[in-house]
């Protein structure tokens, strides 16, 4: 029989072979002796906790590490290990106590300082991530994978030129280290440097051939570049690699361009989209089969943004998908039941604002008033920031707030644990569909009431959210009927909104933005995927009606866009007989405040059709900037309307295309009248910005609804 010490040696190859079971037993038997020297026995409890973690025995896992720190107290790896078993159960708070004991015992272990980065990292500690990431790269100058914790997180914190030196010097100590390569293309994604996003992509795929993660964040960037064919490939790629990654499938059925050829391609696109819906309600379920829960909920991440830009009713293929995602998810354990709360009796309506948008943009300068304008006396609230900025307009939602989350890179899972942990009345979701995390919580029953806001206008067709909360001033007469949800008109434009500081025209020149003095300038400041096919009509009768009339026009998000739009309009212009020059002036993206100041020199902005301008109106109506609206079928598209309604500019309103061009004709031919309805938006624009009635008609809402 093999003496105890033998079994330790076994029991340790065994382990190191991958026979968990093995070793499980080969460790026991030698701790069974009772003789067993201390040395040999630590060996023994640190081998059986691993294959116990191995078999998912983490009882034991726990107890055996438990034991090497009693009889080690000294020993700094006895505690990284037991605080990296803390780590991968999901107890990122306990795992980073645990690691800094470890490193008060011996601050020289570049791991355990790696290792307590991530777990500060999942506790949303980013700067105190960073240092950490930061110490094991100063232990071990060849630590590629800390090397790219630490670029990662100094992505996520904005600091971008070290994020990318940090993810650059990964690289070069292991060119196939697969999470500093896909850190990396998210920069140049984000970045509009489109085309080195996809080649770091395509790396990381070929360096990790069972990866079906790495496909998804692929074909994204491929499906932004507008190469649907090729995302479509890397989309069946993920789905070879692991049938469960539901989203490769959803990417293949569900992709839509953001640059149209014209609008027959709108309606080739969209009747694509439902056929793909059918193919999913009937795949879907069977590939999801073997999926617990949470891994249902994670793996069905996807957003139908572009959807909505169609100008389309949307409202039977939304219901059509959330049912999908329904069915999915039913009864599913963590949606199956709220967690009970007491009554009331007085206390304070606990309200939850859930979002990925909450920073210095449209999002955040829209609805940040949602929540700091809510009467702390009669509200609790909670805000879930599910991204990594942190900028002014955070540090004021997060003085605002009775609890804070900030929840980057979270999965779906972990975030509705946390939510259904706090026990919210009330979950309030400022604008489901622009993020693939909100939607697929939002399928959730989380709270007892659960309400969408305006900041995407369209209906979710979740049967999970209650109410629609939307713009009285831009909402059709027949507006309920487009929302699967209860529709509440909030007052005004939904929202306090603080008017943006833009410079007087007599303040600011042409000649110092570039443009041109003697030709008037007609402004659309819209992204290109908002400018539907149809526009391009409308806007080269503008040009042809007015021969001094030029342009203004904005880069699009990546190359790829913009000369996909630049084709299309292109064509427009030929087929009226338009050369291009000097009728259109392309300029690159810029600050805000300098944005102000190009609205500040031209004549007009002329709004698009099938999706208004919202947030770009509202710096129009600050500059005093009239805006040429026609006015659609829905609320997206009627947004800029409702704000000139509202000021009593209705002389900008068009009643058909017609009109819109003979407004515009008058703009650029009678500059007396210009002049008249821009000085009617500077006197009456206070109507618009900084009006508290939709905040106090939000709040009374709220109690109304939640009772």
């Amino acid at each position: 029989m093999p003496s105890s010490a033998e079994q330790v040696a076994t029991a340790a190859r065994l382990m190191q072979a991958g026979d968990a079971a093995a070793a499980r037993v080969a460790a026991s038997g030698a701790l069974a002796d009772a003789t067993l020297g201390a040395p040999q026995r630590v060996a023994a409890l640190r081998v059986r906790a691993r294959a116990a973690e191995a078999l998912h025995d983490l009882a034991t896992a726990f107890a055996d590490l438990d034991a090497v720190t009693a009889l080690v107290p000294g020993d700094a790896r006895s505690w990284a290990e037991l605080g990296t078993l803390h780590a991968v159960t999901g107890n990122p708070s306990r795992a980073a106590e645990v690691f800094r004991h470890a490193l008060d015992l011996d601050a020289g272990q570049a791991r355990t300082w790696n290792n307590l980065g991530s777990a500060l990292w999942n506790l949303g500690s980013l700067p105190e991530a960073a240092a950490a990431f930061g110490r094991a790269t100063t232990l071990d100058p060849d630590y590629a994978h800390a090397f790219a914790n630490l670029g990662t997180a100094l992505r996520d914190m904005g600091k971008t030129e070290d994020a990318e030196r940090a993810l650059e010097r990964a690289i070069a100590i292991n060119p196939r280290q697969v999470n500093a390569l896909t850190a990396l293309a998210s920069i140049r994604q984000r970045n509009d440097r489109l085309a080195d996003a996809i080649k770091l992509y395509a790396l990381a795929a070929k360096h990790s051939p069972a990866d079906a993660e790495v496909c998804i964040q692929l074909g994204r960037a491929l499906a932004e570049a507008d190469d649907l064919a090729g995302a479509r490939r890397v989309f069946d790629e993920g789905a070879r690699r692991d049938p469960s990654v539901l989203r490769a499938q959803m990417g293949r059925h569900l992709l839509l361009p953001n640059i149209y050829v014209d609008a027959a391609d709108v309606e080739r696109a969209r009747a694509d989209y439902a056929a793909g819906l059918g193919v999913l309600e009937r795949e879907l379920p069977i590939a999801a089969v073997k999926l617990d829960a949470e891994a249902r909920l994670d793996r069905l991440r996807w957003s139908n943004f572009l959807l909505a830009y169609q100008g389309d009713d949307d409202k039977p293929l939304q219901q059509r998908y959330a049912t999908l995602m329904a069915t999915l998810l039913a009864g599913a354990a963590p949606a199956a039941a709220l967690p009970a709360r007491a009554p009331r009796n007085g206390r304070k309506l606990r309200v939850g604002f859930v979002s990925s948008f909450f920073r210095d943009g449209t999002v955040g300068r829209y609805f940040a008033s949602w929540i700091t304008g809510l009467d702390r006396a009669r509200f609790e609230i909670i805000v879930y920031h599910l991204h990594a900025s942190d900028d002014k307009l955070v540090g004021e939602l997060r003085a605002a707030s009775d609890a804070f989350r900030a929840m980057p890179r979270r999965t779906p899972s972990e975030i509705a644990r946390t939510i259904r942990a706090d026990a919210p009345d009330v979950l309030v979701y400022p604008e489901l569909g622009m993020d693939a995390t909100s939607f697929i919580l939002a399928a959730l029953r989380l709270a007892p009431l659960q309400c969408a806001g305006w900041g995407h206008p369209v209906t979710t067709g979740h049967p999970t959210i209650d109410v629609f909360f939307s713009s009285d001033a831009m909402e059709p007469a027949d507006g309920e009927s487009h929302y699967s949800e209860r529709l509440v008109r909030l007052p005004g434009i939904g929202t306090r909104y603080r008017m943006p500081i833009a410079p007087a025209p007599a303040d600011v020149s042409r000649a110092a933005l570039g443009l041109p003095e003697d030709r008037a300038l007609f402004l659309c400041p819209q992204s290109l995927f908002k400018i539907h096919p149809r526009d391009d009509a409308l806007f080269v009768d503008v040009l042809a009606r007015n021969p001094r009339a030029t342009l203004v026009l904005f880069s699009g998000l990546n190359p790829y866009i913009t000369t996909r739009f630049h084709t299309r309009f292109d064509r427009a212009l030929q087929a009226a007989g338009i050369a291009p020059e000097g009728r259109v002036i392309w300029l690159p993206g810029m600050r805000h405040d300098q944005y102000l100041r190009v609205n500040a020199v031209c004549d007009a902005m002329l709004d698009t059709t099938r999706w208004s301008g919202g947030n770009t109106s509202l710096d129009a109506i600050a500059a005093g900037l009239p805006i040429v609206t026609l006015p659609g079928r829905f609320m997206r598209a009627r947004q800029s309307a409702g704000m000139l309604r509202l000021m009593g500019v209705d002389g900008l309103i068009a009643a058909n295309a017609d009109d819109y061009l003979a407004i515009a004709a008058r703009i650029a031919d009678d500059r007396p009248w210009r002049d008249q309805q821009a000085a009617m938006i500077r006197d009456h624009r206070a109507r618009i910005f900084d009006d508290p009635a939709p905040v106090s008609a939000l709040a009374a809402a709220i109690e109304e609804n939640a009772r």
